[in-house]
């Protein structure tokens, strides 16, 4: 393949990594908004519930330094299959669970799943892009985090003004539908 084509792939997938970026961002923010609902709901305490953050959030982080070093030895197609087929998983778990420990092991497998979008989104500029080109490619996934980030307060304001929290999980499981296309569009690459 050319280089060209290369980086024609790697513009593909950089806006697919945005919308990514910007729906695992604002997962992992849209449940602060709702912590004290969910507190009231199951009689627990307002630390006791901010494990469905704090889980996330320390999951994420170590997972995405995993997935980093994994993209060494694995297909960027098979860990991003792998990671939002977990992430969807975990969303749908969440939508339909009936206790916290539920919710929360939703948001655990969310987490697992979402750390794989960091560590790729910095990796197929790597892997596409001239080295001159990869700046803006990268800036692509920084857009997406600033979107989520601005749009989770929103986002989950409205969804709990007229639905249960339960239904944050559901943006979420909108990544199933980016599955095929990156699969589609990342290369297979020998190891």
């Amino acid at each position: 393949m050319t280089a060209d084509a290369k980086q024609q792939k790697g513009k593909i997938l950089m806006r697919f990594m945005l919308f990514t970026v910007m729906i695992s961002s604002m997962s992992s923010l849209m449940f602060h908004v709702v912590l004290p609902q969910i507190s009231e709901e199951f009689d627990l305490t307002m630390a006791q519930v901010s494990w469905l953050s704090s889980a996330y959030t320390l999951i994420y982080a170590f997972g995405t330094v995993t997935y980093g070093k994994l993209a060494d030895r694995f297909q960027l197609k098979t860990l991003l299959t792998f990671g939002l087929t977990m992430f969807s998983v975990g969303s749908l778990i969440g939508l339909v669970s009936e206790s916290f420990a539920t919710a929360l092991l939703g948001r655990c497998l969310q987490s697992a799943g979402a750390a794989a979008i960091p560590a790729i989104s910095l990796i197929i500029p790597a892997r596409y892009f001239a080295s001159e080109n990869r700046g803006s490619a990268i800036s692509m996934t920084a857009v997406g985090v600033a979107m989520g980030s601005a749009l989770a307060p929103f986002v989950s304001a409205f969804i709990v003004s007229f639905a249960n929290w339960r239904w944050l999980f559901l943006p979420s499981l909108l990544m199933l539908l980016l599955l095929p296309l990156y699969r589609k569009y990342l290369e297979m690459e020998p190891k």
